[in-house]
């Protein structure tokens, strides 16, 4: 199985090259304030809602879209009948490397709107709420994101929003480019209306 994600991923890569995709960050800001981090992004995707939509949802398969997801999956329901995912994420900026455990119950509106809050008991946050709105921008998907997190171990009082900025915009552009190109397969994969 490993060959065969290789042989997708390089033939993904030929795709993109050859297709000139185009993901591209259009704004990103990280802050701060009382060990509360506040990320919030806009990115363009060239592929549509529904496909990118699919792609956030398919928890089973979130580690190939970044390299700092080691697991991730669906879990049953929780006691009020909502989905429930969990993802372990590992990441480091400078010297100082976190692993972030989190179980999270899902509201979704399908082809609009996610949002994963935190299950504070069965994490290592405090606190924290994700949300992805996807809006459709002519061909493709206009995607916002924000995360609040508050953490539950120490963070080093110099790594500050501009440093974890630079990284995540770094880290951002491959996981956006992966998520692009794993929506787009799918848009290649539908059966074409009308033609």
């Amino acid at each position: 199985m490993p060959g065969c994600w290789r042989l997708a991923a390089i033939l993904l890569l030929l795709l993109s090259a050859r297709s000139g995709l185009s993901s591209e960050i259009i704004s990103l800001q990280v802050t701060n304030q009382d060990d509360q981090y506040l990320l919030e992004s806009e990115t363009y995707l060239q592929a549509s809602v529904p496909s990118v939509f699919q792609v956030l949802m398919d928890y089973d398969n979130f580690t190939h879209l970044s390299s700092v997801y080691e697991e991730s999956r669906q879990l049953g329901p929780g006691p009020d009948g909502a989905p429930r995912v969990y993802t372990l994420a590992r990441g480091c900026i400078l010297f100082v490397c976190r692993s972030v455990e989190k179980v999270e119950r899902l509201d979704t509106e399908p082809n609009r709107r996610i949002v994963a809050t935190v299950i504070p008991k069965l994490s290592n946050l405090e606190q924290g709420i994700t949300e992805w709105v996807l809006k459709s921008d002519g061909a493709g998907t206009r995607l916002s994101y924000r995360m609040e997190l508050v953490p539950k171990f120490w963070i080093p009082p110099l790594i500050g929003p501009p440093i974890i900025r630079h990284v995540l915009a770094r880290n951002g552009t491959d996981a956006l480019q992966r998520l692009e190109n794993l929506a787009r397969e799918r848009d290649l994969a539908q059966p074409r209306m009308g033609h």
